[in-house]
């Protein structure tokens, strides 16, 4: 048997192999594939919840928290000082003994969230 002939053998045996092989390789990197843009998609995998965790913690949210804390707390003890007033018709009073108990809620809501 020649060179030639073995080259060409070898060949022959090369592209069978290819072909053989390929097809694997091409589904698993499919699969892998979809599996990542799954686990992305739902969220157990990328940055969504990275980004999530570190808002959690930013200073910016925590900041704004107490910010909120603050503008509910004014706006409460402004109530109250409105409340002293002995002068006040019924309605007058309802109405602000209702802004006040809104306040203390969004107040209570806002310590539970930082």
């Amino acid at each position: 048997m020649s060179d030639y002939d073995e080259f060409r053998k070898e060949v022959r045996e090369g592209k069978r192999t290819v072909w053989t092989v390929l097809p694997t390789i091409v589904g698993v990197i499919i699969v892998l594939a979809l599996l990542g843009f799954a686990l992305n998609s739902f969220g157990l995998f990328g940055k969504t919840v990275v980004e999530r965790k570190v808002f959690e913690q930013s200073y910016q949210r925590s900041s704004a928290i107490e910010s909120q804390i603050a503008t509910d707390t004014a706006a409460l003890a402004e109530i109250d000082r409105q409340l002293q007033n002995p002068h006040l018709d019924e309605n007058t009073r309802v109405n602000l003994e209702a802004q006040a108990s809104a306040a203390r809620a969004r107040i209570d809501s806002a310590e539970r969230r930082k």
